[in-house]
Formats: C-alpha cells, structure tokens, sequence
C-alpha cells in the first residue's frame, strides 16, 4: 500500500525542484539530517525526528521533473519513493509517492508518512533567493 503526498506550491517549477533536491531544503520538511549525491546510483542518508537513520540509493533523475529513490534502515525492508513535479494553476505541483516492499507493502508501514512537516508552509515562509 502507498503513500502519497500531493501539494501544490505557490512557486515556480525551479524553486519547487531545489525545495525537493537540496539538502538544505529538504531538512525543512523531510528529515533533521540530509546527505545526498543526486544523481542516477548516487547514494544518500537521511537522520529522521528520533534519530532513525535511512540509507538510500538514487534510482531516477529526470532535473526539473522528478526523481526516486530507495530507502532503508538497518533492521527494515526498504521502501521506493518517487517525487513528480507538475505545473498547476498557481505554482507547481508535487506528488511524492513511497511504496513499501517486503512484508510492509501488503499491508501498510507503521506511521505513515515520514515527512516531519508539510513541504508548502516551509516554502510559504523562506525567504526568496538572491
């Protein structure tokens, strides 16, 4: 069973994409700690609220549009999570998706969704780039 995640950002597509790719970005609303090599089989690591710590691979990069991965932690099945941008009336549109695999994907992961805060407030109020 999927989780999916939809929002539309009062943003252009290009800022929307760095608020899914950068590091930096992506502590405000996904995780407390981010590294990331985002390219096709870079590798990534993600420190979750509580310190749970996922490692992932970088599956797809398509810049501008969408990127997957995969994600796991030491004692767990992992999980693909796929983000897609779109334009929409008045900003772009991002859908993430995470698919369980394993014996969580039958029947749903505890705690659903691991983002730590919704993604559009966080973009609401930063401030613009220079």
């Amino acid at each position: 069973m999927s989780c999916i995640k939809e929002v539309v950002l009062p943003v252009e597509a290009e800022e929307a994409w760095e608020a899914v790719t950068e590091p930096d970005a992506l502590e405000a609303w996904l995780a407390d700690e981010v590294e990331l090599d985002l390219r096709e089989g870079g590798a990534a690591t993600f420190v979750l609220p509580g310190g749970e710590q996922r490692t992932a691979i970088v599956e797809e990069v398509s810049p501008g549009e969408r990127w997957s991965f995969w994600w796991w932690t030491a004692d767990a099945p992992g999980s693909r999570v796929t983000v897609e941008l779109a334009p929409a009336v008045g900003g772009t549109r991002v859908r993430v998706t995470e698919s369980p695999v394993g014996p969580w994907a039958s029947h749903g992961r505890p705690g659903g969704s691991h983002a730590r805060r919704e993604l559009a407030p966080v973009l609401v109020r930063a401030p613009a780039a220079a």
